[in-house]
């Protein structure tokens, strides 16, 4: 009514309240009873949240790691080596004799030719291939002793271009390590460097060329277990990959070319 005549206003009547109903005694439908075509909306949601989980489980899965390329290679160990602290081709070494300068190498040392020999005043080459700096010292001595009386020797390492091996991926200062002691996994990941944001931590590989073949190692870098206990070996490539990385190859090869690395890309053919 008008609140103009005096007549208190008649208030709206609230709407229904939905009361739970039970199928079993009444079989008309309720008003609040769900429709129809709930039940296919409803699969419809759940079709489309599935098919968005497993689009992001797709993105976020770990790809398979690369193998190696043949099964007939054993070779990681972790028993020290100390064989990786011998002299080859390209070490670069200092001689001096005691009171004879003129026998000794020039100010800077000498290089170890590509068969691993030196060659000194007075005594001609010297083949060092694969010895200690010990040994190294003790064949000098006797070579110098044929005309001299007890020789005193000094042999020091200048710099060293044999025994390296590599770490490449998202780690910094990138590029050859210098292998004169027995040098674990997680020793050569850590030698001088640090992981650069978006590194894959959990999974860090070594790569181990064998001629046309490879042999792969995987360790955990985030969490120290005994993967990462094996002993590095001259020529190995320890490779931090991307988070999220798809193609092992195509991050992978690219990293070799300034370092004139080569790996046969059919032994890689198989990692993805």
């Amino acid at each position: 009514m008008n609140a103009g005549n005096g007549s208190v206003p008649t208030l709206p009547s609230p709407p229904p309240m939905c009361i739970p109903v039970d199928f079993s005694t009444r079989p008309s439908p309720s008003p609040c009873a769900a429709s129809p075509l709930d039940a296919p909306y409803a699969r419809l949601l759940r079709a489309v949240a599935l098919g968005m989980l497993c689009l992001f489980g797709a993105a976020c899965k770990t790809v398979p790691a690369p193998e190696s390329s043949s099964e007939q290679f054993d070779t990681f160990t972790t028993t020290p080596d100390w064989s990786v602290a011998s002299l080859g081709p390209g070490d670069r070494i200092s001689v001096t004799v005691q009171g004879h300068p003129e026998l000794s190498t020039p100010e800077g040392g000498a290089h170890l030719d590509e068969k691993g020999s030196l060659v000194l005043p007075s005594v001609g080459s010297i083949d060092l291939l694969g010895v200690s700096l010990n040994l190294a010292r003790e064949h000098m001595q006797a070579a110098y002793g044929k005309f001299m009386h007890s020789p005193d020797v000094i042999v020091d390492i200048v710099s060293r271009a044999s025994n390296q091996y590599f770490v490449l991926g998202q780690i910094s200062e990138p590029g050859p390590r210098v292998l004169d002691r027995p040098t674990t996994a997680f020793e050569a990941v850590s030698n001088g460097s640090f992981f650069m944001n978006g590194a894959d931590r959990k999974h860090v590989f070594i790569v181990r060329p064998h001629g046309d073949e490879i042999e792969v190692h995987r360790f955990n870098a985030a969490i120290p277990d005994p993967s990462g206990l094996v002993q590095i070996r001259p020529g190995d490539i320890v490779f931090v990959r991307r988070r999220g990385a798809q193609r092992f190859q195509e991050e992978f090869l690219p990293l070799l070319a300034p370092f004139q690395i080569f790996v046969p890309a059919a032994a890689l053919a198989g990692a993805l």
